[in-house]
C-alpha cells in the first residue's frame, strides 16, 4: 500500500460522507483470507501509536504516589494514590465507573503489583491494564503517547477495524496514521493473507483501498 493511494481513498470517504452534527471517526477495515484467527500465529493484539494523533482528546487515568502523583495531577483529572485505588477496590461498581471514564491508564512501576492485584479483574478484560512508568519519569510525553495509541485485537472473525482519526483531520494526516496501522498489521500477517482493505467514516459508506 502506498500513502498517496491511501490518501486519495481517504479523501473519497470524507467527501462522500454526509455532514453530521458530530465529528465522525475515520477507520480502516481489514479483511483476511485463508487464516484461522484462533491460531496463535494469526492473532492480532497490537498497540499502535498514531503519528498524527487521534484527532480528539481522551482521558488517561494514573495510579501514583509521591512526586509522580503531584506531576500527574497537573496533566490528568483521573489520578488515584495507592490508598485511594485500594479504597476504590472495595466497590466493583465504583471501579467500573472509573475504568469506563478513561481511555487508558498508566501506573507508577512500584505500584504495578498492587494495581494488578486489586484492579486486574476490572481493567484486564477491557484491555486497559496500565502501562508501568518509572516514578522519576517525565509524564507529559508518556501521557501523550498513550492518548495517541490505539489497540487492535482480533477475535474469531477474519476482520479487524482500526480507528485512524476523525473527519476533522486532513486527509494527509489520516493517511499517515493509516500507513502506521497498515505497516504494523503486515508485520504480523503477510500481505497475501489480506483480502481487502477499506476506509470509512462513522456514518459513511466504505471505500475500498485495495
Amino acid at each position: 500500500m502506498e500513502k498517496d493511494s491511501l490518501k486519495q481513498k481517504v479523501e473519497e470517504a470524507l467527501v462522500q460522507s454526509s455532514q453530521k452534527k458530530f465529528t465522525q471517526s475515520v477507520e480502516m477495515i481489514f479483511n483476511f483470507k485463508g487464516l484461522n484467527m484462533e491460531q496463535p500465529e494469526n492473532k492480532l493484539n497490537l498497540s499502535i501509536t498514531l503519528p498524527k494523533g487521534r484527532g480528539k482528546d481522551v482521558e488517561i487515568g494514573v495510579f501514583a504516589d509521591g512526586d509522580m502523583m503531584l506531576q500527574a495531577k497537573k496533566l490528568s483529572k483521573h489520578v488515584l494514590s495507592k490508598a485511594e485505588f485500594e479504597s476504590y477496590a472495595k466497590s466493583k461498581r465504583r471501579m467500573r465507573v472509573y475504568a469506563s471514564s478513561c481511555y487508558g491508564f498508566i501506573a507508577q512501576a512500584e505500584l504495578m503489583a498492587n494495581v494488578g492485584k486489586s484492579w486486574g479483574a476490572t481493567l484486564a478484560p477491557r484491555g486497559k491494564m496500565p502501562m508501568p512508568v518509572p516514578g522519576n519519569a517525565e509524564l507529559e510525553p508518556v501521557i501523550k503517547r498513550v492518548k495517541n495509541s490505539i489497540r487492535i485485537k482480533s477475535k474469531k472473525l477474519p476482520t479487524v477495524q482500526a480507528p485512524i482519526g476523525t473527519a476533522g483531520m486532513s486527509a494527509d494526516d489520516l493517511a499517515d496514521n493509516g500507513m502506521a496501522v497498515y505497516d504494523n498489521i503486515v508485520k504480523k500477517i503477510a500481505k497475501e493473507g489480506i483480502s481487502s482493505v477499506y476506509v470509512k467514516t462513522t456514518m459513511g459508506k466504505p471505500v475500498r483501498i485495495e
